[in-house]
């Protein structure tokens, strides 16, 4: 289904896609705007550096992958995601490499003003990772948590207001 519709994750009943009260707290993830974007707010997404442009509002990026060609295409206000469920993956000597490369990804965020974002990057309730988890890893590579669920949802805001002024 989620490929049908060109969705990163599927998240809403079709049914209450137009009624405001359900659609409430829901972002869509899309790799390009679907019409099912006129009634919710949306983030275009993408992995792929070739796709990377000024319509992409996030970047997922593998933290073991070259950072290099991030710091070229990274515009101000991009987010760029990383996921725990990468790590989680990963056997113990690893774990520091991926701390290390997320501190250095968040670097390139800082020095582009780009978003950085912490995801656990769960498809399923089976592999969500607690807050109290995300926030433990967020001062291990330096970010107040608090400043960082604030920053996010300013930046979510401003995506969300910049999508719908276009399409008023």
């Amino acid at each position: 289904m989620s490929k049908i519709l060109g969705l990163d994750m599927v998240g809403i009943d079709s049914i209450y896609a137009t009624d405001s009260l359900h659609r409430e707290g829901v972002i869509l993830r899309m790799d390009r705007k679907q019409s099912i974007a006129d009634y919710c707010p949306y983030l275009i997404v993408s992995d792929n550096m070739k796709t990377l442009d000024a319509k992409t509002d996030l970047y997922m990026i593998d933290p073991f992958q070259s950072n290099d060609g991030i710091k070229r295409k990274a515009k101000r206000g991009l987010g760029i995601e990383i996921s725990i469920s990468s790590a989680r993956k990963l056997e113990a000597h690893m774990i520091g490499r991926w701390m290390r490369q997320a501190k250095s990804i968040l670097e390139v965020c800082n020095s582009n003003k780009c978003q950085f974002i912490l995801s656990s990057g769960a498809y399923s309730m089976h592999e969500m990772v607690s807050a109290r988890t995300i926030e433990s890893i967020l001062k291990f590579i330096g970010i107040s948590p608090t400043n960082y669920w604030e920053e996010l949802s300013e930046w979510l805001e401003t995506k969300n207001k910049a999508k719908w002024i276009r399409q008023c």
